[in-house]
Parts: structure tokens; sequence; C-alpha cells
């Protein structure tokens, strides 16, 4: 089984959830991953294992959730044990706010036990994905419980700030702020401020991590076979600019994402750190990344 593994969600919850994701198998105790932006937010249930952030010292804890705020630069978590186990949920930007009553701007940057929170996930849940035998059937289960709850607490995100998230992942992150706010006809302080509310960013910085992934995504394909162009159709100003923000960002140069093999669709998260872990282990062969 690969490491790392994403499944779509149902079709019912797909405005809400990016994807579900399972990271399962044995690491090198002490090994590092950089943890990449992607506007998304995260529902971690811990099912093995253990890890610790270098950042502000978290530990999370075997059998526990945990909710992974919106972050606006990279995080590194180390592995405390020679295994590990957690299964989650990547919602969308405002996806998550149907399921969690608390401005997601108190909750950028930070991880924190389900149980410091305001949500519906607890670690009961935790317990019950535990009992099940496979990721299917977590899936399944998962998604009878979220479309229970919306079907008696239904909560709608404002319209505007779904199309103004829709239209910046639409332009890469170089739309304009300013032509946002005209075309939905909002005053910019009340704009940003709902903005904020429903994904925890400014529009400024999700334009930035929008920016960020498409660069990320362009240094990966082999048809760009250089800094400067990746830069050019990124929409950075020239290659000091793209070397600053992606370092800024992920903790590591442009050149670091080259190495990393080529899959399609893949999301900005854990995958790079895990993959980049796989790709310098000696004893896993290059086909395991296939399909994730």
């Amino acid at each position: 089984m690969d490491l790392y593994r994403e499944y779509s969600p149902c079709s019912q919850l797909s405005s809400y959830i990016d994807k579900y994701w399972v990271f399962k198998g044995n690491v090198t105790k002490g090994t590092r991953f950089n943890i990449l932006p992607d506007g998304c937010t995260d529902f971690v249930f811990t099912l093995g294992g253990s890890l610790n952030t270098v950042e502000n010292p978290f530990y999370i804890r075997p059998y526990r959730s945990y909710f992974v705020g919106n972050m606006t630069k990279f995080s590194t978590l180390v592995a405390e044990t020679d295994c590990v186990h957690q299964f989650a949920i990547r919602f969308l930007p405002c996806g998550v706010a149907s399921f969690i009553r608390q401005p997601l701007y108190e909750l950028s940057n930070t991880r924190i036990h389900t149980a410091d929170l305001q949500t519906i996930f607890t670690d009961t849940l935790t317990d019950i994905l535990c009992e099940k035998e496979t990721v299917e059937e977590q899936i399944a289960f998962i998604e009878r419980f979220l479309q229970n709850y919306l079907y008696r607490n239904y909560y709608e995100v404002d319209k505007n700030i779904r199309y103004a998230v829709r239209q910046i992942d639409l332009s890469y992150g170089v739309l304009p702020i300013q032509n946002l706010v005209d075309k939905i006809c909002l005053c910019q302080r009340h704009f940003e401020r709902k903005f904020k509310q429903f994904t925890g960013f400014t529009p400024k910085e999700y334009s930035r991590i929008a920016q960020f992934k498409n660069a990320i995504n362009l240094l990966r394909k082999p048809t760009f076979d250089s800094l400067l162009s990746v830069a050019i159709y990124s929409g950075y100003y020239d290659v000091p600019h793209l070397s600053r923000e992606v370092k800024r960002l992920s903790g590591c140069t442009p050149n670091s994402f080259l190495v990393v093999p080529q899959d399609e669709d893949v999301t900005l998260t854990y995958v790079f750190a895990i993959k980049s872990f796989l790709y310098n282990r000696t004893d896993i062969h290059s086909s395991n990344f296939a399909n994730s």
C-alpha cells in the first residue's frame, strides 16, 4: 500500500470537501516533513503513531482528533514513532465553515485538539474509525455522519465569498483584488472582513497561496525547463521573486521541487513532504509514487 493516498468525496459533499487522505506506513523516527500551505483546512484523526511540531511544539497523540487551521506558511512535523496512521478530511476554502462555529481567522496557522474547539468532530469519531476495517468503510461512515449533520444543521456560506475564492483559483492568484470587489458590489473593507471570516485568509494571502501552488505545479512539469519560464507563467516579476516566495511558503528552494516524480492532480500539503521522503529512501521503488 502507498504511504499516502487520496480519495474523492461523494457529489453531495464535493462543495465542502477537497479530498479524504490517508497517511499510513513505516517511517524513520525523527523524520521531518515540511507541510505546505494549500488554502485548505484539515480534520485529522490519528489512528496510530505520533508526531510533533517544530514550531510551537504540539504533540499529536495517537487515538485523538485534531483541527489543522489554514496555513499562511509551511510548518514542520517530526515523526515520534517508527510508524504512523492518519485519516483526514481536507476541507475546501469556505467548506469547513458549515462544521465549525468559530471565525477561521482565529485558527490560522494552528493545530488544536478537537476537544478545545466548537465542532462536531470528536475523539469518539476516532474510536469508530479505528474499528473500521477498510478506508472505504471509514469514508462511508464519515460521509453518512456529515450528510446527517447538514440535513439537520444546514448553514450557507456567503455566496459572494465562494465566488471570490473560485475566481482567485481560476486566475491562479493573479486577479487584482479590486476587480473582485467591483464584481461582487461590496465595499472593500466589508468584503475583506467576510472573506477572512469564512476562509481564515485575507484575499491577498489567499491569492498568494494560489499563485504559489501554481508555481509548484509548473516546477514539477517537464515542459518547463527553466526557473525564468516558471516565474513568468506563474505571474512573478522574475526568478528572485519566485525564489523568495517559494522559500517563504515551503522552506525549500524552487529547484528542490524538480526532484519529486511527477503525478497528475496532486495536492500540496502532506504530499510533497511524504513523496520527498519516499524518493530519498533506497528501499522503496519509484513505482510507489503512482496513483496517490
